[in-house]
């Protein structure tokens, strides 16, 4: 078997460390883009393509397999599906009995290609990269997996060609909404999974649970009617707008009626004040 070895572009390798970090309570997986370079495998991107998961399982959307080949095709550089990337969280990396069939299916179909095998749980925690476990396998002849070296880019010429690429290619609206689409649909699938597994509650739970309820209704209905009370009383002794505005206009007009009578009694007094100072004055003459 012609020996093989893989180098994969740090876009990749972040992308496949980013959504293994962020799903460490259930297995993850997607594709291996690249091309084939003699005996080395260059992966240039990686895919997220997960179907259906679960802490020890994951199936892949079949139908990405087909974009990716219909997109592949339509970009014209040359390059494939290498192979399969997918996570064992907090089991380290290994291949399974499941995971050697899967890859003799996919040596199958290109004799080059790998598997890849994460585990990112121990990352999540302490964020140091050197707890972030990864490997690359392949299938022998033996039917037994054995592991392929691999190395991250370092070429900063080939690395920035590569960024390019990855948003000429990726930043479409079509392709964000896509994904964005993808991402919800397993998110809800999984909400859906932990409520179909939560356990049903007992009778008995049930009705403590009601005649908590019911308690809580009844204190509610009571303290409603004490609060009915309370108003019925208050209105009785608060005087409302109306009756204020018709208290104001009464005194209001007491009040200019009052002002009135005192302008008319000063009037007199002023009147007959000088009535008495006339007749002083008449009578000194």
């Amino acid at each position: 078997m012609t020996k093989i070895t893989v180098e994969i572009s740090p876009l990749a390798y972040a992308k496949i460390i980013d959504w293994t970090a962020t799903n460490t309570e259930r297995e993850i997986g997607g594709y291996l883009i690249g091309k084939i370079m003699k005996e080395k495998l260059l992966i240039t991107e990686a895919v997220f393509a997960v179907a259906e998961s679960n802490p020890t399982f994951v199936s892949f959307d079949n139908m990405m397999q087909f974009k990716i080949l219909e997109r592949l095709e339509e970009r014209g550089k040359g390059e494939v599906i290498l192979g399969w990337y997918h996570t064992h969280p907090g089991m380290s990396v290994f291949m399974s009995g499941t995971d050697i069939a899967t890859q003799q299916i996919y040596q199958a179909l290109l004799p080059e290609a790998v598997a890849m095998v994460n585990d990112g749980n121990a990352f999540a925690k302490s964020r140091d990269q050197k707890d972030y476990k990864a490997k690359f396998f392949r299938v022998g002849f033996d039917g037994k997996s054995f592991e392929v070296p691999f190395k991250i880019m370092t070429n900063p010429n080939e690395i920035i060609d590569l960024l390019t690429s990855h948003v000429q290619d990726h930043e479409s609206a079509e392709k964000i909404a896509e994904n964005t689409a993808m991402r919800m649909a397993l998110s809800v699938n999984q909400s859906l999974e932990t409520l179909a597994n939560k356990t049903l509650l007992t009778k008995k739970e049930f009705v403590e649970a009601d005649k908590v309820h019911k308690k809580s209704l009844a204190k509610t209905r009571s303290d409603l009617e004490s609060l009915s009370s309370a108003l019925e009383e208050m209105n009785k002794t608060v005087i409302n707008k109306d009756d204020f505005n018709k208290f104001r206009m009464r005194w209001m007009k007491e009040f200019r009626l009052q002002r009135i009578i005192l302008f008319i009694s000063l009037g007199v007094s002023l009147v007959s004040l000088i009535l008495v100072i006339v007749v002083l004055i008449l009578s000194a003459i």
